[in-house]
């Protein structure tokens, strides 16, 4: 597990294979393991590289200093010492935050954005939501904030049917510290995406499912349309997750974007 001191931190983040890199930000509870069949599928094709983010992970942050700008910060610095070239961000509710905002403030470095479950501002049903799994994780009670966190980011119906693949993603959960977790809910509900998206030049592919309770799509849609250069596709069956829910469809649907805007920088 290799780590880098970002702005006077230790973090952790993985690489495989070589090539255009794309570099996965996850969600909030979760850590760098949430992309693992992005990375197995697309490692042999790019440069994927997953970071921890938040004090989650393997390496802790102090709980003052968790917030979406300093880890946009940590993202941007990333870019710069190991990253080769320019990237393609991928990012996840929060993760889709902080690659917002990386876009804004080091554009040079940014080819393009995959936004998935994104948001700009957080709804009133959001932060209801938001504001009891804060609770839950502050008072330590992880096994209810886990519980209550799953029930909201994924359908009914893949509960019921993907039970290793649920129980896989409650084991990364319950592995992350309380207070970390419960600092990182808070700091989604104080930030939106600073900046003015229209200022973001670089294209971008907005996923989201219309099963997500957590960010619903309405969300998605306002990013989108706050984009210059946007392609919006909301999923039907898919919930906050749908890179976990259904990894082929995300992934061949990742690289026939990322192809088609290689292919077009090229024509150019």
């Amino acid at each position: 597990m290799p780590t880098i001191r970002l702005d006077g931190r230790a973090i952790a983040y993985d690489t495989r294979g070589q090539g255009i890199p794309l570099v996965f930000i996850h969600q909030v509870a979760t850590d760098r393991r949430l992309w693992e069949h992005q990375c197995v599928s697309l490692s042999s094709q790019y440069l994927t590289v997953t970071v921890d983010i938040l004090g989650h992970g393997a390496q802790g942050w102090p709980l003052d200093e968790i917030s979406i700008g300093r880890a946009a910060v940590h993202v941007h610095q990333l870019l710069e010492q190991v990253v080769p070239g320019e990237a393609f961000l991928v990012g996840v509710s929060v993760g889709a935050a902080v690659a917002m905002r990386c876009a804004l403030n080091a554009p040079s470095l940014v080819r393009g954005l995959i936004l998935v479950s994104p948001w700009r501002r957080i709804s009133e049903h959001t932060k209801s939501l938001i504001g009891r799994l804060f609770r839950l994780a502050e008072s330590g009670n992880m096994t209810a904030h886990t519980d209550l966190f799953l029930r909201y980011i994924f359908p009914p119906t893949y509960l019921e049917r993907h039970v290793r693949e649920v129980e896989q993603l409650r084991a990364i959960v319950m592995e992350q510290d309380s207070k970390t977790v419960a600092y990182a809910w808070a700091a989604c509900l104080a930030s939106g995406a600073d900046g003015d998206l229209g200022e973001i030049r670089a294209p971008s592919l907005v996923i989201a499912g219309m099963h997500d309770l957590l960010t619903p799509p309405y969300l998605a849609r306002e990013v989108a349309a706050g984009l210059v250069n946007a392609e919006l596709e909301i999923w039907n069956a898919s919930g906050h997750f749908p890179f976990l829910e259904d990894a082929p469809r995300f992934n061949r649907r990742l690289e026939m974007y990322i192809r088609r805007h290689l292919a077009s920088a090229i024509s150019e």
